[in-house]
């Protein structure tokens, strides 16, 4: 095969250090430690490529020969590397691999709380699909931002990612360096209700004109220290029999009736 530019790389072995420089990139704290994250599929690449600063694409051969855009290979030679099918497959989290993934830089958001007027914070929320399914949720419904408390899953994980299908790179996602406690006090000076789903809440829907949605895990719900500093708790008419809605499909209720 011939490649369109002399910069392509082809890499066929597992002893190439850049090989093992992106598998390291499948734990969290080489990611962490090089500010990167995985966008891996065609359209979370994209999705990705639109919002952040790409710094590698990684395709696999056979993606190469068939059906790779040329503006990537035009535009961006670079940072294109082109791997052997069964290394590529290595690298891939899909679970059917889609022969195209990224490494995009972290994005670095800086919000005007005081600005904001829809906003969800998640508590122990640890299921990286539910967290991803309701960042897209926000994003969906015109949430500006989603704050993840200790507990929860890693915003930018390659799960979290893929779960909110890119919504992630649209939505500030924002992980607290200290307590949710913390994260709810600062909302509140800010001038926000804050509203707690709760099955010990009441099913009347209150508007409010600043509203930060507080969101706990299916098993647990919220702990009691964040429970009391709601100012309204909000629970789902569910049926009787049924113990308890997926966390991410009751975010999304809460969300469109607050909204």
């Amino acid at each position: 095969m011939e490649y369109p530019a002399e910069n392509i790389k082809l890499i066929r072995s597992r002893d190439n250090d850049f090989y093992k420089k992106l598998k390291s990139y499948g734990q969290s704290k080489y990611r962490k430690r090089d500010n990167c994250l995985i966008a891996d599929g065609e359209k979370v690449y994209q999705e990705a490529r639109s919002r952040l600063k790409l710094l590698y694409t990684i395709v696999s051969e056979s993606y190469f020969e068939t059906h790779l855009h040329p503006q990537i290979a035009d535009e961006d030679g670079s940072k294109l590397t082109v791997f052997a099918d069964n290394l590529f497959e290595s690298l891939s989290e899909c679970k059917t691999s889609q022969g195209i993934l990224g490494v995009f830089e972290i994005p670095i958001f800086k919000l005007e709380t005081a600005t904001l007027n829809r906003v969800a914070v998640l508590e122990g929320i640890q299921d990286p699909k539910n967290v991803g399914a309701i960042i897209r949720n926000a994003h969906c419904l015109g949430y500006e931002a989603v704050f993840l408390g200790e507990g929860c899953a890693t915003a930018f994980s390659p799960k979290v990612i893929r779960s909110s299908m890119g919504s992630v790179f649209h939505i500030p996602t924002l992980s607290a360096d200290g307590s949710i406690e913390g994260i709810i006090q600062d909302l509140k000076a800010a001038g926000f209700s804050v509203v707690g789903t709760a099955s010990s809440g009441s099913e009347e829907v209150r508007q409010f004109e600043k509203i930060a949605l507080i969101i706990g895990s299916e098993g647990s719900g919220l702990s009691e220290q964040t429970t009391a500093l709601c100012d309204h708790l909000f629970r789902i008419k569910i049926s009787p029999s049924a113990e308890s809605l997926n966390a991410a499909v009751a975010s999304g209720i809460a969300m469109y009736v607050h909204n």
